[in-house]
């Protein structure tokens, strides 16, 4: 691409003479290189002429370089620096950027006082029924296509735009369109647990979903697909085309939905159970305060978000794997899983306050190292049990003090050995008549609420009220232990997938 670099403001010239002459105004052109060595953002653009039927099919048969004009863009000024090589004397830039758009896109570009030296591109003009991926780059949908998965059969799930090569147009509604799945995508939901959650995993976010949208957001094209057998092809004019990788994997984006007002929430996720009423369908009742999918998400291609969901009151976190994430919820629970270790360190002090239990379980060990001293106070009782041998070593004194009877039990011999042994009572008998047992030490409970790796069902917007406080006070389960996957929760939820 061959380009003679963006204006600078002490330049002169004048108009342009033979081919080089546009008339001035704006122009709707073809992108057939955006390829640029400046870094400038500069396209190489076919001009295109609108026709008596109002469409963009013909050419003028020329081309022109265009550079990108910015919404925004700032620069401190040059006529300030210093000749002193340092960051503070060098200039700054700033503003908005946006990676320039693919051959083939259609853009809106004007030539400054008719010189073709001086175009510019401002806009791009999205295509006819290819809007569906905007702004969130992965919004699922039922009227797929392709490989879908068994178990996945008529569910939501992530796709592409259709394929005009196949897809044959019957209907004016694009939403009607058959659409590939999106498999790297799914194949990402499917391992973070959250392909058929419609809150955390698939989402509705779509410029297609309602008119006018109430879908705002950004998604970029995401990096190109180099994998063997992902599809090349020819860019750029008749006379020096290069053969290229067009395809991409899929776009990490930012998006503001204000919800889709067809499906409303019956109740507060604060005290009402996970249910959407259908309102095309004439259910009534529902909080039309709350639509579905009403949320900020930023998101990655791979899976990896940060999302703020107004419908269900929640903040959500996790990775791309799904080995790691944090929820907020509306009654104030906090909770995290963490496949691998979760890891705090404080150079000053560390507290935990519970006005109710503090909970511990460990599959194995708990290790606790003290350079000092650890003090322990209760207002009521002190239980210690363990299934093996209980053993205490100091290195200096053992003192123990009770205000009212001491008892030790042994199961087999007693053995007390020491260097000088003292005994004082009012009265010692020996042999009988026969001791009093001492008690036995009350088991812990097993902590109730325990995250769990996706899909888990006790998250509390499902069922507010099975997840309140008394439903998850840790347990006592008598002599048997309680494994993770035996820990209760709740699944009585209507996916948004069947309304």
């Amino acid at each position: 691409m061959q380009n003679n670099g963006p204006i600078k403001a002490e330049q002169t010239r004048s108009v342009d003479s033979g081919q080089n002459d546009s008339a001035p105004g704006t122009y709707l052109a073809r992108v057939i290189k955006h390829a640029d060595p400046l870094y400038l953002g500069a396209l190489e653009v076919e001009l295109l002429k609108i026709s008596e039927a109002g469409t963009a099919g013909e050419t003028l048969g020329q081309t022109s370089i265009v550079y990108y004009a910015s919404p925004f863009y700032g620069v401190t000024g040059a006529q300030h620096l210093g000749k002193n090589d340092t960051y503070s004397n060098t200039q700054k830039s700033y503003g908005f950027w946006a990676i320039p758009p693919d051959p083939g896109t259609l853009v809106l570009c004007t030539f400054v006082e008719g010189s073709r030296e001086f175009g510019y591109w401002f806009g791009c003009v999205p295509e006819r029924g290819m809007t569906f991926m905007l702004p969130g780059g992965q919004p699922s949908t039922e009227q797929t296509s392709g490989p879908v998965p068994t178990e996945l059969k008529g569910k939501k799930l992530p796709a592409g735009e259709y394929n005009k090569k196949i897809t044959k147009i019957q209907t004016n509604n694009p939403v009607k369109y058959k659409r590939p799945i999106n498999e790297d995508f799914i194949a990402s939901l499917k391992e973070q647990g959250l392909v058929e959650d419609d809150i955390r995993g698939i989402t509705t976010s779509s410029a297609q979903r309602e008119f006018p949208s109430a879908v705002v957001g950004l998604s970029s094209p995401g990096p190109v697909d180099k994998r063997g057998g992902s599809p090349q092809g020819r860019i750029g004019i008749k006379e020096s085309q290069a053969t290229v990788h067009v395809s991409r994997l899929g776009s990490s984006s930012f998006v503001i939905d204000d919800g889709d007002d067809k499906l409303i929430r019956e109740g507060s996720p604060e005290d009402t159970p996970y249910k959407y009423l259908n309102k095309e369908a004439s259910e009534s009742g529902g909080d039309v305060t709350r639509p579905a999918n009403e949320m900020i998400r930023f998101r990655t291609r791979t899976g990896a978000q940060i999302m703020i969901n107004t419908s269900e009151d929640l903040i959500y976190i996790n990775n791309s794997r799904g080995t790691a994430w944090i929820e907020m919820t509306s009654n104030g629970k906090l909770d995290v899983y963490a496949k691998d270790s979760i890891s705090f360190h404080t150079e000053a002090d560390m507290n935990f306050t519970a006005d109710r239990d503090i909970n511990f379980e460990a599959g194995r060990n708990i290790n606790m190292i003290v350079n000092q001293s650890i003090y322990q106070s209760a207002a009521g009782n002190i239980e210690i049990k363990v299934g093996a041998n209980g053993n205490i070593t100091a290195g200096a004194e053992i003192n123990t003090k009770s205000g009212s009877d001491t008892k030790i039990t042994a199961g087999g011999t007693s053995n007390i050995k020491s260097s000088h042994h003292f005994e004082t009572a009012g009265r010692i008998d020996m042999n009988g008549p026969a001791a009093a047992e001492a008690a036995d030490a009350v088991k812990a409970k097993f902590p109730q609420r325990v995250p769990q790796h996706e899909p888990w069902n006790g998250h509390e917007n499902w069922n507010p009220l099975e997840t309140a406080p008394d439903k998850t006070e840790a347990v006592d389960t008598g002599s048997q232990d309680i494994h993770m996957e035996e820990r209760p929760v709740h699944t009585d939820r209507t996916p948004m997938n069947d309304l």
